[in-house]
């Protein structure tokens, strides 16, 4: 069975779970800091960790103390809304979350302290059951309307049309970035005939169709799309032995390309001749294995994570020059931050209307 498949089926189940599972979870009351103001709150996902809480702590704790230090734009929100380190929910997620774990935190623990936006942030590549429990995540934060700026390393395996929702900001590079990226090193070194290979891999429709559009609008350099190839078993790459192509772009997991990539050796398909371009997710880290031919090239992003606890730092701000703009907006005028009311079940309101 194909793996997009899988994460669909899978999606679905816990969507029917997610319904039967979350009666009697519901949104507190909003409320008020010492000081008077009203308390913007926000909920944060990193991943599960015995030793780096402290890292992420700290970082959350710089990171709102900077707001009010900033030599740029002065954030004027700050002067009704008490958004301090506090407000910040902090919550870790295993690989696999189970759907209960999703439900607790999203329902039980955001909700209650009626959240204005979520920070997803994981570096999991593992591109199969944890791009399913992210994407259930963050759909189910869409049916609850509530914003999400996430920085997730696997996220060239979401479903496309999920995460290109608006109530979703994607600040790890995506698919589309990776094979603009990729197709740039072609034009800096005038190859204009590629060929696609993928495996079957979460998201690899998705890359091909990125690719093939990102083709489409580029005017002053023309490319030609030899060959889209699923490879499913070594044979499938004879395709390319009986074309033309030279120039080959790749997406897969690293131990798919490592057996893609000694099948291609064994029909010649590597070598001087030859150029394979890869994407992250055939990277990982910066540790090649000797399965890689010489000169390969690709895309790589720092998923680290201390990268990751940088990235915290930046989602945080984001979101504070988010509410910035929203609450100077006049059509916003009278429009609260908080979810108030929203509720899992049926009492309450069942969407955040605000969040979009």
């Amino acid at each position: 069975m194909r793996v997009e498949t899988c994460l669909c089926i899978s999606i679905v189940v816990l969507c029917v779970f997610a319904v039967e599972y979350a009666s009697g979870w519901r949104s507190g009351t909003s409320t008020k800091s010492s000081s008077g103001k009203n308390e913007l709150n926000i909920g944060l996902i990193a991943p599960h960790t015995n030793f780096g809480k402290r890292e992420y702590l700290r970082a959350v704790n710089s990171a709102v103390l900077a707001l009010s230090k900033t030599r740029g734009q002065k954030l004027t929100f700050l002067k009704d809304y008490a958004f301090l380190p506090a407000n910040i929910h902090f919550g870790m997620m295993s690989l696999t979350p189970s759907p209960t774990a999703i439900l607790e935190t999203l329902c039980k623990t955001f909700l209650q302290v009626n959240v204005s936006a979520i920070l997803y942030m994981m570096n999991y590549e593992q591109y199969g059951r944890s791009t399913a429990s992210a994407q259930y995540f963050l759909q189910l934060a869409g049916y609850l309307g509530i914003p999400v700026i996430s920085w997730n390393a696997d996220n060239s395996g979401l479903e496309r049309r999920a995460s290109q929702s608006t109530l979703q900001l994607q600040l790890a590079p995506s698919i589309e970035h990776q094979s603009a990226a990729m197709l740039s090193i072609l034009e800096r070194y005038k190859w204009h005939q590629f060929s696609v290979v993928t495996s079957q891999i979460a998201g690899h429709d998705d890359f091909v169709q990125a690719v093939r559009e990102r083709v489409a609008q580029m005017d002053h350099f023309k490319f030609t799309i030899l060959n889209s190839i699923i490879v499913t078993r070594p044979n499938d790459l004879m395709e390319l032995v009986n074309s033309e192509a030279r120039v080959m772009l790749l997406y897969a997991t690293k131990s798919e390309a490592i057996d893609i990539l000694h099948a291609a050796q064994d029909l010649k398909l590597t070598g001087e001749n030859y150029v394979w371009v890869v994407t992250q997710s055939v990277i990982e880290n910066t540790q090649t294995h000797p399965q890689f031919p010489v000169g390969m090239l690709g895309v790589h992003f720092d998923t680290s994570s201390a990268q990751l606890v940088n990235e915290i730092a930046t989602a945080i701000k984001v979101f504070a020059y988010g509410v910035e703009y929203y609450l100077t907006d006049p059509a916003n005028h009278g429009r609260k931050l908080n979810t108030h009311m929203l509720s899992c079940e049926n009492e309450g309101q069942a969407r955040w209307d605000n969040g979009e």
